[in-house]
């Protein structure tokens, strides 16, 4: 099983390397707590970097309407050779299953096991520190308010 993950700075594939950890949900989280043990149940199997911000903006407003961009479909036919793909979105994960054919799921463990990723994010992906992503944070939701507010004429 692979796990589509989202971030300010690109999309990354984490390959599952334990998924009997995923039967059991309640304690899914104390795997995370050190970069060991969170290496233990995903490693990093692909990282596509954006290259600007009006690129992250893009992709982000894509997955706000859960369709998968250009460069997300490319980067998963890429990738997604015969593997089942956990989304954060059940819809995106729809969207995904009929325009690729891809096999997604979408549960409460998909969801636990986003979570302990996104604690230990700069530990599973090298190059990308902390004081890297936090700018990139602020600045893509910046950016993404500006977009919601230019096409909602009420606000």
């Amino acid at each position: 099983m692979l796990v589509l993950f989202e971030t300010p700075a690109g999309f990354a594939l984490f390959k599952v390397l334990d998924e009997g950890k995923l039967s059991k949900v309640e304690g899914l989280w104390q795997e995370f707590n050190s970069a060991e043990s969170a290496r233990q149940i995903v490693k990093l199997k692909a990282f596509s970097k954006f290259e600007n911000t009006s690129e992250a903006l893009k992709a982000a407003t894509c997955l706000l309407e859960s369709k998968p961009s250009k460069d997300l479909r490319k980067f998963l036919r890429t990738h997604c050779d015969g593997e089942t793909l956990a989304v954060a979105d059940s819809k995106l994960g729809n969207a995904i299953k009929d325009k690729l054919k891809i096999e997604c799921v979408h549960n409460n463990a998909v969801m636990e096991l986003m979570r302990g990723v996104r604690s230990q994010l700069t530990e599973l992906i090298s190059g990308l520190a902390g004081q890297d992503l936090q700018p990139m944070s602020l600045g893509l939701s910046h950016s993404l308010s500006r977009y919601k507010l230019k096409f909602s004429a009420d606000k």
